[in-house]
């Protein structure tokens, strides 16, 4: 069986919150948002390693929550200046240094079982695989921002969730690429395309929201 490892990235600054505690310790439904996609992660027996990266000061409040939910057998590291840089800490925190790497962002609480076995087996055949949504409204491209140039085909068009999968060797090679070329990277499956890899696109689930507001909370 392959090897998989989960990193979960919690090291964003939820600006667009407005609250003074990071997002992923905001409650949903009682419990911390970080809760529920360590809880799905850690019930998996595909998933053999989860590492948090996590902002240095929310050190306390993510320990608490490991105490008070036993939430055992994860590790953490901290975060970079930016995503992507919280993304490579992750992968260096991985023990198993081997088979698949799944990054999640921790502001997706509802991220099912049944999606992460996809994104596993369409990984292990095609080496990079990315959930996705369909576009359904009309998308108008614009370089300036003031006015129409043209209208796309929205069939071409695909937004991305997460986890996103690569194998350990491709996300090496991109964030090597990356690093040297010190591109801007906004997230893990633009790394296998610099590693000249074809990510395969996996049904995602409307349900998989990521979290960006107060008023998602309450979804």
């Amino acid at each position: 069986m392959v090897s998989v490892s989960a990193i979960i990235v919690a090291a964003g600054s939820s600006s667009r919150m407005g609250g003074k505690i990071n997002k992923p310790y905001m409650k949903l439904k009682g419990k911390p948002v970080l809760y529920y996609s360590l809880k799905t992660f850690l019930s998996m027996k595909e998933v053999k390693e989860v590492v948090v990266v996590i902002r240095t000061e929310d050190e306390e409040l993510f320990r608490k929550i490991l105490k008070k939910y036993n939430l055992k057998n994860v590790h953490y590291t901290y975060g970079g200046p930016e995503r992507k840089d919280s993304v490579l800490n992750g992968f260096f925190a991985v023990v198993k240094r081997k088979g698949i790497i799944l990054v999640h962002d921790a502001a997706r609480p509802f991220v099912s079982p049944e999606l992460i076995k996809r994104i596993i087996k369409a990984a292990v055949k095609y080496k990079a695989a990315v959930p996705v949504i369909p576009v359904t409204d009309t998308v108008k491209y614009s370089a300036n921002g003031k006015f129409v140039e043209k209208t796309l085909n929205r069939r071409q068009l695909f937004l991305a969730q997460t986890p996103q999968a690569l194998s350990f060797q491709v996300l090496l090679k991109a964030n090597k690429i990356a690093k040297k070329k010190k591109l801007n990277i906004t997230d893990d499956a633009m790394l296998a395309e610099l590693a000249g890899v074809k990510v395969a696109l996996v049904p995602g689930e409307e349900r998989n929201i990521k979290l960006t507001v107060k008023e998602d909370l309450h979804k």
